[in-house]
C-alpha cells in the first residue's frame, strides 16, 4: 500500500497535531522472533511504522524513497544511536521535543529494531561487513572518542610534573640516579671505554684518508683522551635523562588509564541516555545495570587502544634523536679530530691560505679600504674561510665542498683550523704563519682557538670573537641568491612584528636618538582580547581543524600529482637527457616517500610537536618562531605584546590570564600548536627531500647547513597558508594585493570597525586560497612556468611546482564537486546540505574550504545545463569567498547611523526603533566577551529543554539589550533564576516549520557540527528551488505581527508545499518553472492569511496586529507623523500605534486616508 493512500493519517501528520482519535495499538507481531533487514524490508506490518518514524523523525525525504532505502536508513541510524555520542544526543533531543503521537512512532520502531538479530547472523556476508562498518564509522565519528588525544597531551604535561608534588618527586629520583652514576666505579670503565671506541674510529678515520701511522696514531690518542675525561660528566647526565624518561612514560601510563575511565565514564552516560529515551517512549521496560555495565567495558576500548597506540606510534616520526650524550660527545670529537680531508688534498687547503694571507699582504700595504670599511684582521679570517668576498665560495670551505666534504653553519673555525692544522706538513704551516703574521699579529696557530661559528661569521654575528664585520652585504654576492631572497623574506615577516611590538626611537633636538616606550592602545587591545575571547569555543577549535584537515589532504594531493608529473617528465627525458631524467625520478621518488613520512608524524604527534618547538628555540630561527607564534588560527593576535600594555599592571595581567586560560580550555591554542607543527615539519621536510636529497631527520642529526632559510621560508609560507594566518601587507608581496590586503586588517584592526570585520588576516587568506586553488590562478600558476620552460629553457622551482600542482587540484576539485553535485540535486537537497548517512542531513555551510566547492560545484553544474544561476547563489557564492562577509557586516556601520538617528530625531517611534537596532547591535558584542561558556550553556540547555529558539525581535529596550548580550549564557541563567522575559522572551515562529525552533543536536554543535532537523516540504521545496527558506516568513515593522502571521502560515504553506511535491510538474521543471511555481504557492498561502485577518476569521489580537500592520505600512512618515500629532492635540491619543485601541486605529486610518488624499490632489495641481 502506498504511503499517501493514507490521507486521513497525512491529515493530522501535515496539522502537526495529535489526531482526535486514539493512539494505534502495537501492530501484531511476536516480539520474540528474530528479524533480518530483509524480513522488515518485504513485510508492510514492519516497514511502515519505520517508515512513519523516519518521516517524523529526519524529514518528507521518506515518503517517496523506497521501502529498502528506509529501513536500510533506519538501521544506520539506529546503530548511531547505540554507537556514536552525538547520535544518542540526537534522539534524545527528538524524545524530548516529542509529542504522545511521534513517541508512540518511535517506539514502535525501537521495538521492531531490538528484533534484529546481530549483524553476523544478519543478511549474510554483506549484511555483515555493512554492519561492522557501520558501527566502526559510528565510533569513529564519535568526537568523545578523541577526548583521549587532549587528555594524553594534559597527561603528557601532568607527567612532566605539571603538580608541585609530581615535580619534587621526580626531581629527587634524578638526582639520586646522577648521584649513583657518580659513586659507582662503573662510570670510570665506561668512560675509559667509550674513549677507547670514539679513538679507535678517528684513527680508521685518518689511515682512510692516507695519514702516516704516527700522525694517526696522535689522532687515537687525542680523541679517546678527551671523551675519557668528557665521558665522566656525561655518563651521569644520561643516567639522569633515562630516569627522567623512565617516570614520564610512567606518568603519562598512569595518565591514559585516567583517560580510559574518562571514556568509559563517557559510554555510561550516552547509556543512560539511550535508555532513558527508549524508557521515554515505552520502549523498553526498566533500566538496565548490565547494559550501562557493559558499555563502560565498551567505552575503555578507546583509552586501551591508545596505550597501544602510544607504543606503536611513538618515535615513528623519526625526529626524536636517541642517542646519548656520551654518543653525541663521542661523535662532536671525532669530527672534530679525525682528518676531513685526504692527504693529496692538502696542498690545495694550504694554496687556498696562502692566497688569502697574500691577497691581504697586499690591500694592507697599499693602505686600501674595502666598501667602506676599515680593513681589519676579522676580514681575513672571513676570506681564508670563504674566499674572496667578490667571487663564489672559495677558501676552505670552497675546497672542502670541492672534494665533496660537508661542514656545517654550527662548526667552530677552530674545529675546522685544528682539522686542517693536523692535516699540513711542517712546511706548510711554516709558510702560512710567515704570510700570516707579517700584518696581523697573529699566525694560523692562533686560529685554533677562534671559538666563533661558521653561520656566525656569514650572518654577520662575528662580534662573539671581538670584532665586527659588516657582512650582509659582502654574502649577498657569494651565496644563492634564491637563498638571500628566502631570508629577506623571512627578517621582513619578523621585523613587522617586531616594529609592531617594539619600542618607538625618536629624535631628541640635539640630534640623540632614545627610544621611548611604545603608547599603550587600550582600545585596541580591548577589541584584540574581545577577538581571542570570541574564538575560543570547541566549535571553533573543530572548525579551524576541519580546516586545515583539508588544506592538508589538498596538498597531499597536489604532492602526489607533481610526483605523477615528475615520473612523466622523468619518462620524457629518458631518450635526450639522461641526467635530468634520473633527477625528475628522484624528486617523484621523495615526493611520494613524503606521504608515508606524513602518516609517521601524524600517528606520533607529540614528537614532531616537540621537534617543531625545539627546531623553532634555536636563536638561529626565531625569527621564524616570531611569524608563527604571532598569531594563533585565522590570523587572531596569540598575545597582547604590540599595544604597548604595562606588563605591570594588575588589571593587564589578569585579563591576559583570564583570556589565556579560555584559549586552552577551549583547545584553540593546543590545537594551533598541533596543527603548525604537522605543516611545518612535512614541508621543511619536502623541500629537503627535493632541494637537498636528504630528510629532515637527516639534516636535523647533521652539522652540515642543510636547512637554510630558503627551506624554512618555503614551509613557513606553506604552514601559514594552512591555517589561514599568512600576512599578505608585507613588502614582499605585489604592490597591488599589499595594498588591498594592508586596507583590510587596518580596517580590522581600528577600534569600533574591527567589529564589523573582525578577522581580517583570515579574510585575506579566505580570498588568496580561492585564488591559489581555483581556475582563476591558472595564467600564472601554469602559463606562466610552461612559457619559461618553452621560450626561456628555465625549469621549475619546488614553489612553482606547488602552486602549479595546487592550480591542477582546485581545478579537478571544481569538476568532482560539480559531479556530486549532481546527486545532491537528484535528492532535492540545498548548496550546503550533506546526507550524511541514516538520513542525517548536515548543513555544510561553515567548512570551508569545503564549502566554497560546494557552491561552486553547484554553479558550475547549472551553468554546464544551461540553467541560469539564481542571485541568491551568486550571493552564497561571494559569502565563500570572504566577499560577502564585508557586504553583511556592514549592517553595523548602518547601526551606528541609527545612533545619530536616536541622537536628533524627534519622532519617538523612529528613535525607538533605531534605539533597538543600536542595542542589538552592542549587545552582540559584548556577547563576544563570553563566547567560552557557549559549549556548558548548550548543555546545559540540552538538558533542561531551554534552548528553543527566540525571537528577539519582539524585544525591546532593555530585554533587547539582555537577550542578545546574554546568547552564550541564557541557559545558564534560566538555571539559577527561572525564566524571565529579559533574558527568555519570545519563541521563534517561521512560516517553514510549525511549533518550536530548535537546534537539532546541540551536543554536535559543540563539536562545529550542524545537524538540521529532518525538512518539512517547504523547505525541501525551498531547497529545490535554490531559495532561502527565511525569506518564506513575514517581515515587517512589526515584529509581533510578523509572529502571529508565521505562526498560522506554517501549517497552510506545509499543506501546500507537500501537494507541490506530488506533482510531476514541479519535481521535472526547470529552476524558473519551478521557483515561478513556489512563489505563486506562498502568494496563496500569505493571501489566506490576510483574508483570515481582515475578516476576522481568527483571534482577536491577530486582528488587532493585522490593523496595525495596515497602519504602519500604508502611509508615508510624513502622513504618519501628522497624523500622531492630530491625534494627540485634538483627540488625546498619545503613544505608538501598535498601542491603540480599535477605535483608535479606525480614528487614526481615516485621518491618514484624508492626508494622503490631500497631498495626491495638491500634487495634481
Amino acid at each position: 500500500m502506498n504511503y499517501f493512500e493514507r490521507q486521513e493519517y497525512i491529515k493530522n501528520l501535515t496539522k502537526g497535531t495529535t489526531p482526535d482519535v486514539k493512539v494505534s495499538e502495537p501492530l501484531s507481531f511476536d516480539p520474540e522472533e528474530t528479524l533480518t533487514v530483509n524480513d522488515i524490508q518485504k513485510d508492510y506490518k514492519y516497514n511502515q511504522p519505520i517508515r512513519d518514524y523516519m518521516i517524523e523523525r529526519l524529514g518528507v525525504d521518506y515518503r517517496s524513497k523506497s521501502d529498502e532505502q528506509v529501513v536500510d536508513d533506519f538501521v544506520q541510524h539506529m546503530r548511531y544511536f547505540n554507537a556514536n555520542t552525538v547520535s544518542t544526543a540526537g534522539e534524545v533531543r527528538f524524545v524530548t521535543k516529542a509529542n504522545d503521537r511521534q513517541k508512540e512512532t518511535a517506539r514502535k520502531a525501537y521495538q521492531i529494531y531490538d528484533q534484529l538479530g546481530n549483524v553476523f547472523v544478519n543478511d549474510g556476508l554483506m549484511g555483515a561487513v555493512k554492519g561492522v562498518g557501520d558501527y566502526v564509522f559510528a565510533a569513529a565519528s564519535d568526537p568523545t572518542n578523541y577526548l583521549g588525544i587532549l587528555t594524553g597531551g594534559i597527561g603528557r604535561a601532568a607527567a612532566g610534573g605539571v603538580q608541585v608534588t609530581g615535580r619534587q618527586v621526580i626531581k629527587a629520583a634524578v638526582r639520586k640516579a646522577g648521584r649513583d652514576a657518580l659513586s659507582s666505579g662503573a662510570t670510570a670503565k665506561a668512560a675509559k671505554e667509550a674513549g677507547r671506541k670514539a679513538g679507535q674510529e678517528a684513527a680508521a678515520r685518518a689511515a682512510a684518508k692516507g695519514m702516516t701511522a704516527r700522525r694517526t696514531q696522535g689522532v687515537y690518542e687525542n680523541v679517546s683522551r678527551i671523551v675519557s675525561e668528557e665521558a665522566k660528566r656525561t655518563i651521569p647526565k644520561d643516567a639522569m635523562k633515562a630516569k627522567q624518561k623512565e617516570l614520564f612514560k610512567t606518568a603519562a601510563t598512569k595518565s591514559l588509564y585516567a583517560t580510559t575511565a574518562l571514556d568509559a565514564t563517557a559510554a555510561v552516560y550516552q547509556d543512560i541516555a539511550n535508555q532513558e529515551a527508549r524508557l521515554e517512549v515505552g520502549a523498553q521496560d526498566s533500566f538496565s545495570k548490565t547494559q550501562s555495565a557493559f558499555s563502560a567495558l565498551l567505552g575503555g576500548v578507546a583509552g586501551g587502544a591508545q596505550l597501544v597506540t602510544r607504543k606503536l606510534g611513538a618515535g615513528k616520526s623519526g625526529f626524536e634523536d636517541t642517542r646519548t650524550e656520551t654518543e653525541k660527545l663521542a661523535q662532536r670529537t671525532i669530527d672534530e679530530y679525525a682528518p676531513i680531508l685526504k692527504k693529496a688534498d692538502t696542498p690545495e687547503a694550504a694554496k687556498a691560505i696562502r692566497k688569502a694571507a697574500d691577497k691581504w699582504n697586499a690591500k694592507v700595504a697599499r693602505g686600501k679600504k674595502g666598501r667602506g670599511q676599515t680593513i681589519d684582521d676579522s676580514q681575513l679570517i672571513r676570506e681564508i674561510m670563504f674566499g674572496d668576498v667578490e667571487g663564489e665560495i672559495g677558501g676552505l670551505v670552497g675546497v672542502f665542498r670541492s672534494k665533496g666534504y660537508k661542514i656545517g653553519k654550527e662548526v667552530h673555525i677552530s674545529d675546522v683550523m685544528t682539522n686542517v692544522a693536523n692535516s699540513l706538513t711542517q712546511k706548510e704551516l711554516k709558510d702560512i704563519n710567515t704570510s700570516m703574521s707579517k700584518y696581523t699579529g697573529f699566525n694560523f696557530g692562533n686560529l685554533t682557538g677562534t671559538r666563533v661559528k661558521l653561520g656566525d661569521l656569514m650572518a654577520d654575528r662575528f662580534s662573539e670573537a671581538g670584532k665586527t664585520l659588516q657582512v650582509a652585504s659582502q654574502v649577498s654576492k657569494t651565496l644563492n641568491a634564491g637563498l638571500l631572497a628566502a631570508e629577506t623574506k623571512i627578517k621582513l615577516q619578523a621585523g613587522v612584528i617586531k616594529k609592531a611590538e617594539g619600542d618607538i626611537e625618536i629624535t631628541l633636538p640635539d640630534g640623540t636618538k632614545i627610544k621611548e616606550p611604545k603608547p599603550a592602545e587600550p582600545f585596541r587591545y580591548g577589541q584584540s582580547v574581545w577577538k581571542r575571547l570570541l574564538v575560543s569555543s570547541p566549535a571553533t577549535t573543530a572548525l579551524n581543524v576541519a580546516g586545515f584537515s583539508q588544506y592538508y589532504v589538498g596538498q597531499t594531493i597536489a604532492d602526489l600529482f607533481s610526483s605523477t608529473a615528475l615520473m612523466t617528465k622523468g619518462l620524457a627525458q629518458s631518450a635526450t637527457n639522461r641526467a635530468g631524467a634520473q633527477e625528475s625520478f628522484r624528486q617523484a621518488r621523495a615526493l611520494s616517500s613524503l606521504q608515508v613520512q606524513k602518516i609517521r608524524n601524524l600517528m606520533d604527534p607529540y614528537t614532531t610537536r616537540d621537534a617543531y618547538m625545539k627546531f623553532l628555540e634555536d636563536p638561529a630561527n626565531l625569527d621564524a618562531q616570531k611569524v608563527l607564534f604571532e598569531t594563533m588560527a585565522g590570523g587572531v593576535d596569540a598575545s597582547a605584546k604590540r599595544y604597548g600594555m604595562d606588563p605591570n599592571n594588575p588589571a593587564f595581567r589578569n585579563v591576559e590570564a583570564f583570556t589565556k586560560a579560555m584559549n586552552q580550555i577551549t583547545g584553540v591554542r593546543i590545537q594551533d600548536t598541533f596543527t603548525k607543527s604537522q605543516m611545518f615539519m612535512t614541508d621543511m621536510d619536502k623541500y629537503l627531500r627535493l632541494k637537498r636529497g636528504v630528510t629532515l631527520k637527516e639534516a636535523l642529526l647533521s652539522d652540515d647547513i642543510l636547512i637554510d632559510d630558503e627551506v624554512i621560508q618555503g614551509a613557513l609560507d606553506t604552514t601559514l597558508k594552512s591555517v589561514f594566518a599568512k600576512d599578505y601587507t608585507t613588502a614582499e608581496q605585489p604592490e597591488l594585493i599589499r595594498t588591498a590586503a594592508k586596507f583590510v586588517e587596518t580596517v580590522s584592526n581600528t577600534p569600533g570597525l574591527g567589529t564589523i570585520l573582525p578577522f581580517g588576516r583570515f579574510f585575506n587568506n579566505v580570498v588568496a586560497t580561492a585564488y591559489q586553488w581555483g581556475p582563476f590562478s591558472a595564467p600564472e600558476t601554469l602559463l606562466k612556468p610552461m612559457y619559461k620552460r618553452i621560450v626561456k629553457n628555465e625549469g621549475m622551482g619546488v614553489s612553482e611546482m606547488d602552486a602549479a600542482a595546487r592550480t591542477t587540484v582546485g581545478v579537478a576539485g571544481l569538476i568532482l564537486a560539480s559531479q556530486y553535485d549532481k546527486e545532491r540535486r537528484d535528492d532535492g537537497l540545498g548548496v550546503y546540505e550533506i546526507n550524511v548517512g541514516g538520513g542525517k542531513i548536515v548543513d555544510a555551510k561553515n567548512t570551508y574550504p569545503f564549502s566554497a566547492f560546494l557552491a561552486a560545484g553547484r554553479i558550475l553544474n547549472m551553468k554546464l545545463n544551461g540553467e541560469t544561476v539564481p542571485p541568491e547563489l551568486i550571493q552564497e557564492m561571494g559569502t565563500q569567498v570572504a566577499v560577502g562577509q564585508l557586504a553583511k557586516d556592514a549592517q553595523f556601520g548602518n547601526d551606528l547611523n541609527n545612533l545619530l538617528d536616536v541622537l536628533i530625531n524627534q519622532d519617538e517611534g523612529a528613535r525607538g526603533a533605531q534605539f533597538n537596532a543600536f542595542q542589538k547591535t552592542f549587545g552582540n558584542i559584548l556577547a563576544g566577551t563570553t563566547r567560552p561558556l557557549d559549549a556548558v550553556n548548550k548543555i546545559v540547555g540540552f538538558a533542561m529543554g531551554t534552548d528553543t529558539a527566540k525571537d528577539v525581535r519582539q524585544a525591546d529596550g532593555l530585554g533587547l539589550f539582555t537577550q542578545t548580550s546574554t546568547k552564550y549564557f541564557d541557559n545558564i541563567l534560566e538555571a539559577f533564576i527561572g525564566k524571565t522575559d529579559t533574558i527568555t522572551g519570545e519563541d521563534l515562529k517561521v512560516a517553514t516549520r510549525e511549533g518550536e525552533i530548535y537546534d537539532a543536536n546541540p551536543f554536535a554543535r559543540i563539536f562545529g557540527l550542524t545537524i538540521k532537523q529532518g525538512r518539512t516540504a517547504t523547505e525541501k521545496a525551498y531547497s529545490m528551488s535554490e531559495m532561502q527558506a527565511w525569506t518564506a516568513s513575514e517581515r515587517s515593522k512589526l515584529p509581533a505581527y510578523d509572529r502571529a502571521f508565521n505562526g498560522m502560515l506554517a501549517p497552510i504553506l506545509e499543506r501546500q508545499t507537500q501537494r507541490l511535491l506530488r506533482t510531476e510538474q514541479f519535481m521535472k521543471a526547470d529552476l524558473p518553472e519551478r521557483r515561478g511555481m513556489l512563489k505563486a504557492v506562498l502568494r496563496s498561502a500569505k493571501k489566506q492569511i490576510r483574508e483570515k485577518l481582515d475578516n476576522g476569521y481568527t483571534t482577536g489580537d491577530n486582528v488587532k496586529l493585522r490593523a496595525v500592520y495596515k497602519a504602519q505600512s500604508k502611509f508615508s512618515k510624513e502622513i504618519t507623523s501628522e497624523a500622531k500629532k492630530v491625534l494627540k492635540e485634538k483627540f488625546g491619543v498619545s503613544g505608538e500605534i501598535e498601542d491603540y485601541s480599535f477605535a483608535e486605529l479606525d480614528l487614526f486610518i481615516s485621518y491618514s486616508e484624508h492626508l494622503k488624499d490631500a497631498y495626491d490632489e495638491a500634487g495634481q495641481l
